[in-house]
């Protein structure tokens, strides 16, 4: 009976732990580049072992870089953007919407709330040039994860929540005192009395 309970919560925990989705891309893929953007790590994995381990830095919620999987459609060494006029050296593109791995700045973890890419995800030297020569087109996968939370975020949601609470708060307490006022005025405009 104990083996089948162990049997039952094992059963009930997989679909929440997602290793083994992930566990299965890296068992297909000779070649996997994993974005966490939780974190702003990223990691290249061959044949399942992690073989080089960069910061990153990626879009926000105004410009976000989507989480999902991906494979490299297209590399290009020397590619510049004509859409925000600026070189995007190293490009891995992994969309059809112009996203891509590319060499870029990546600001100091402290800093890194006040900086965000339109979508990309840029790395530094040399390890930007190091995956451009690793990846392959049509077979290296690329795993986004996740998406940006920085304690500044966090902070600010619980601010607005509370201001949300004290707005409620105070609404409830004004809600009666305003009915009253209208109730008056409608009085008044009906004995054709002016507010004046």
């Amino acid at each position: 009976m104990k083996r089948y309970i162990i049997f039952l919560i094992a059963i009930l925990c997989l679909p929440l732990h997602p290793w083994p989705a992930w566990g299965n891309i890296f068992q297909k893929h000779a070649k996997v580049i994993w974005i966490n953007q939780e974190e702003q790590i990223g990691a290249a994995y061959g044949r399942g072992q992690k073989l080089l381990e960069f910061p990153i830095l990626t879009g926000d919620d105004e410009t976000p870089t989507p989480p999902g999987t991906y494979v490299i459609k297209s590399k290009v060494r020397d590619y510049h953007s004509r859409k925000y006029d600026t070189p995007m050296p190293y490009s891995l593109f992994f969309d059809y919407r112009g996203r891509a791995i590319h060499e870029g700045g990546v600001p100091d973890p402290g800093e890194q709330s006040e900086w965000a890419t339109h979508g990309c995800i840029h790395v530094e030297q040399p390890y930007m040039e190091w995956l451009y020569n690793w990846a392959e087109t049509g077979r290296t996968m690329v795993v986004v994860k996740g998406r940006r939370v920085w304690e500044e975020d966090l902070a600010r949601k619980t601010v607005y929540r509370r201001d949300i609470e004290e707005i409620e708060i105070t609404e409830e307490s004004r809600e009666p005192q305003e009915m009253e006022e209208t109730q008056d005025r409608e009085e008044s405009q009906d004995r054709g009395e002016n507010e004046d």
